[in-house]
């Protein structure tokens, strides 16, 4: 969808679901400069979300307007390739589901109990350098990228189904490491269920860090018309609990297959400055440009080990390295100790110099 003819005020890259009316009232949230140069393109989309993402990660309303002011003067990037800056970003609006602006200070002053319960989205306007990178600028009119939310977060909680768990909750269950995430589970005590679901993290105090523009956005809000695509678990965890909350048992349940659709996704969060999802052949990046790799490590040139790409996981590369170089260093520190000589000779010394 493009706001007027001139070049640079097309924005093909425009994504709001719904009728061309929805998408076109949309695009007037954001206010495009009026000293355009004809080197800029300016573009508008949709950056983030609430509800779970494709990485399992939840965004609640209340935590999105905490972290609203941290968004604009943020660099675009190109696959989240952080020494790839082709724009930035220079205004942000929250809308509810309809596509209606709502100014920051009516969120601000609403409590958190009913801002969690509304359904937003954040719309962004950004700049890409189009002098620079020309090609780029042709390829985002043409519809050829999508947009990516990048997030840092201080903490998290855990959510099953409609249940928020704190993150200790979650530890005493055994859900709360990243290899449970997305995973089927349920919990049951005497036998009444209190909670069905994927298992996804609430992340709590979100600092945008910038856009990144992708190929394969997992919002479906970052598409044009397009929907998450459906994918398959392989069980449910099992978690009873005792009258007074205390797990009884955490069992994996097989089960067949469940197809799940979810369009509140979006984008990969608190990605590791060490991640490139892609590892393009040349630079600048088109549709052609041959991918070396995907999932890549750029720190120790290998694929990513990391659930979600999280630096947190004990299984991400950097983590494993300073284990085995701490194991390492530990017993370098031991077998030195083990041959130490200078307690016994300086013991020697004094029974010499006694003698004599």
């Amino acid at each position: 969808m493009a706001t007027n003819k001139p070049v640079t005020l097309e924005a093909e890259i425009q994504i709001i679901e719904g009728t061309k009316e929805l998408m076109k009232e949309a695009a007037a949230v954001i206010e495009f400069p009026k000293n355009k140069t004809p080197d800029i393109l300016f573009f508008s989309g949709c950056f983030v979300s609430s509800g779970e993402n494709l990485n399992h990660a939840y965004f609640m309303s209340s935590e999105l307007v905490q972290g609203f002011h941290t968004i604009v003067n943020k660099p675009l990037d190109i696959e989240h390739a952080e020494d790839v800056i082709v724009g930035h970003i220079f205004s942000s609006a929250f809308v509810d589901k309809i596509g209606k602006k709502i100014d920051i200070s009516e969120l601000s002053n609403m409590e958190v109990s009913e801002l969690d319960m509304m359904d937003l989205d954040i719309l962004i306007g950004g700049i890409i350098y189009k002098s620079r990178f020309p090609e780029l600028a042709e390829e985002v009119k043409d519809s050829k990228w999508k947009l990516s939310m990048e997030t840092y977060f201080q903490d998290y909680d855990v959510k099953v189904g409609d249940l928020i768990l704190t993150k200790q909750e979650a530890e005493d269950m055994g859900i709360a490491a990243v290899e449970s995430l997305g995973k089927m589970a349920k919990i049951v005590k005497k036998g009444i269920q209190l909670a069905s679901g994927e298992v996804a993290r609430v992340l709590r105090g979100l600092m945008f860090s910038g856009c990144g523009l992708v190929k394969q956005p997992a919002n479906p809000r970052s598409l044009i018309f397009e929907t998450a695509k459906k994918h398959e678990e392989d069980g449910t965890i099992m978690i009873e609990l005792d009258k007074e909350d205390k797990v009884v048992s955490t069992t994996f349940e097989e089960e067949a297959g469940i197809d799940t659709v979810d369009i509140r996704r979006q984008t990969s969060v608190g990605i590791c400055v060490s991640y490139k999802k892609y590892v393009y052949a040349s630079e600048p990046v088109g549709p052609d440009t041959e991918i070396l790799h995907e999932n890549w490590c750029t720190l120790f040139e290998a694929e990513c080990t990391s659930f979600g790409h999280d630096a947190t996981d004990p299984n991400c590369l950097r983590n494993k390295a300073e284990q085995t170089a701490m194991k390492y260093a530990k017993s370098k520190m031991h077998e030195a100790e083990n041959n130490d000589n200078r307690g016994r000779l300086l013991h020697e010394l004094k029974c010499v110099l006694k003698t004599n």
